[in-house]
């Protein structure tokens, strides 16, 4: 991962902090072209707060200055707060690179990054203004969003829908409060979110984890079965190791489950990289694969590894099997880009460079750098 850190420090951050960031507007750029030229094209909240935590995870491994990096962030978080909220507390999809409302759906997905974005703000400047912020956001995910049968709707342009994977980020963007306020509303949303995911996510017989589900949160099955995600198999494990240290809750059980089925099952033997979807009898579905389940592979990996003494070379191991399967979408034209996509063939697709991915990719060297700091 060494040569990883290196391609971050002198590629990555260097490239997005001259094309990636908007000096005017104080926001970031939505994404780059393959050729390294922002695009102009509608800007996500979701890009906003993911990029907010990947500047302040950049400065924290040395990637970047520090006091640069923290003025780009609490600029990013004024235009995140400023352009994208609503009265009601919540924060609206997109808008224009000039300023105007582009999507003013709330979505779900949309919201629980934005709690995110504003924890990890707070974590680099303790606001109570941006405390405040997050918690009008609660307020009315609360009020309006609530379901009777738990967790929150999603909000989608083909109606509303019930989805594992928003509330997963909302754990995590509780996590990250957790780590910076006592305040009992961000434990109450996390006691919230983890009973619904241990209790109507995770099948009790099999231990996989459903994605799609009908209003009763009963997963939504065709004739092969329920879809499951490899990738976020790991990374509900990986924050429910988090989540573990920080409140002592017994989880190791449904973590190691969820690692196992997704290191036997989700992992092409071939190509050495993890699908983008398996049927819950654990064939693959999508025999695609993007670059963001590597990265949730090395985190789950590395942070376990790290853990369970008795069984960290299985962990090691696929944490090091991650790290060289990733290396492989970062051998671009470009250097500082990536590729998105590898097919079932094993060859990639020339894409734009999404900003939003740069949060799983800084994550992944974050925690493998952990255990490389560890094993020393």
């Amino acid at each position: 991962m060494t040569s990883l850190n290196q391609w971050l420090k002198k590629s990555v951050m260097p490239l997005w902090l001259e094309k990636g960031v908007d000096s005017k507007s104080g926001g970031f750029i939505e994404a780059l072209s393959f050729e390294g030229q922002p695009l102009d094209i509608p800007r996500r909240a979701m890009v906003q707060a993911r990029q907010i935590y990947s500047w302040k995870l950049a400065y924290e491994l040395s990637a970047v200055d520090e006091a640069r990096a923290k003025s780009i962030i609490l600029k990013a978080t004024r235009y995140l707060t400023d352009n994208f909220s609503l009265s009601s507390g919540a924060f609206i999809h997109s808008i224009s690179p000039s300023g105007k409302p582009e999507n003013k759906t709330s979505d779900l997905y949309a919201q629980a990054f934005a709690l995110f974005g504003l924890a990890n703000s707070f974590a680099v400047n303790p606001d109570a203004k941006v405390e405040e912020r997050a918690k009008a956001l609660v307020r009315y995910l609360k009020s309006e969003r609530s379901l009777p049968q738990g967790g929150f709707s999603e909000l989608a342009s083909s109606g509303v829908m019930y989805e594992a994977n928003p509330h997963m980020h909302l754990f995590e963007a509780t996590i990250a409060w957790l780590n910076v306020s006592d305040e009992n509303i961000w434990q109450e949303l996390a006691e919230q979110i983890l009973s619904l995911c241990l209790n109507k996510f995770v099948d009790s017989k099999s231990g996989a984890l459903c994605e799609h589900f009908d209003e009763d949160w009963k997963p939504i099955i065709s004739e092969r079965g329920y879809i499951v995600e490899p990738g976020h198999q790991y990374e509900w494990a990986w924050l429910m190791s988090k989540y573990e240290k920080i409140t002592g809750t017994k989880l190791e059980s449904v973590r190691k489950k969820l690692f196992d089925l997704s290191e036997a099952h989700g992992v092409c033997k071939d190509r050495g990289v993890v699908f983008d979807e398996v049927w819950s009898d654990m064939t693959p579905k999508a025999q695609t694969s993007r670059f963001w389940t590597q990265c949730e592979r090395i985190k789950c990996a590395a942070d376990g590894a790290l853990q369970f003494s008795s069984s960290r070379q299985k962990y090691q191991q696929a944490a090091e099997a991650g790290v060289l399967a990733l290396a492989r979408y970062f051998e671009t034209p470009l250097p500082g880009l990536w590729f998105d996509r590898m097919t079932e063939s094993g060859q990639f697709i020339a894409e734009n460079a999404k900003a939003s991915s740069l949060y799983h990719i800084i994550g992944a060297i974050s925690e493998f750098e952990s255990l490389q700091r560890a094993s020393r």
